[in-house]
């Protein structure tokens, strides 16, 4: 199985093995990985396990983190999808990071907007959540624009405490999403 959702300026596709090197970048840059858990700095190992997780949940759940491109230029800008949380759930998170080049123009909502519609329609979840770090004010901003509620601001999640946790729920998002569509 393989996803590839299109949004006006993105291609959001599962992973391939050539993404090694992007991915590499993304995740061990210093602005990106300060507002991740700890998990060191990441190897091509790591990749490849990250991959083959990424590949069976996709196969299995028809949904994972997934690869992000400029539609126009096929440009690797960074990762957003769904997953398990903490890796076990049963809660489905959403997460999305991207490099620090692209913040602040509206691709990370872009993204995240499309994963939530592949969720709620496609794959029929119940409800998403998302775990920011308060300083993070961007991740907040998306999750905010991205019509997720604010559930609470003391959760702890991944041995962090005080991570601000939204949710979204299907009927009302996709009633929220079609009035919008509606409008415009």
């Amino acid at each position: 199985m393989s996803v590839r959702l299109e949004t006006h300026r993105l291609m959001i596709r599962s992973f391939t093995e050539s993404d090694g090197d992007s991915w590499l970048a993304l995740v061990n840059d210093p602005d990106v990985s300060r507002y991740t858990p700890d998990t060191g700095v990441s190897t091509l190992e790591d990749f490849i396990g990250a991959l083959a997780r990424r590949r069976r949940l996709e196969q299995e759940r028809g949904f994972a983190m997934w690869a992000v491109e400029l539609r126009d230029t096929g440009e690797f800008i960074g990762q957003c999808g769904l997953y398990p949380a903490e890796g076990k759930g049963p809660e489905i998170e959403l997460a999305y990071h991207f490099l620090p080049v692209t913040w602040g123009k509206g691709i990370a909502t872009e993204a995240a907007v499309a994963a939530l519609a592949h969720g709620f329609g496609t794959v029929g979840l119940d409800e998403v959540i998302a775990l920011v770090i308060p300083a993070n004010i961007g991740s907040r901003q998306v999750a905010e624009k991205a019509r997720m509620r604010l559930v609470t601001d003391d959760a702890t999640y991944y041995s962090i405490c005080h991570l601000r946790k939204y949710a979204a729920d299907r009927g009302p998002w996709l009633a929220a999403h079609a009035a919008i569509a509606d409008r415009a």
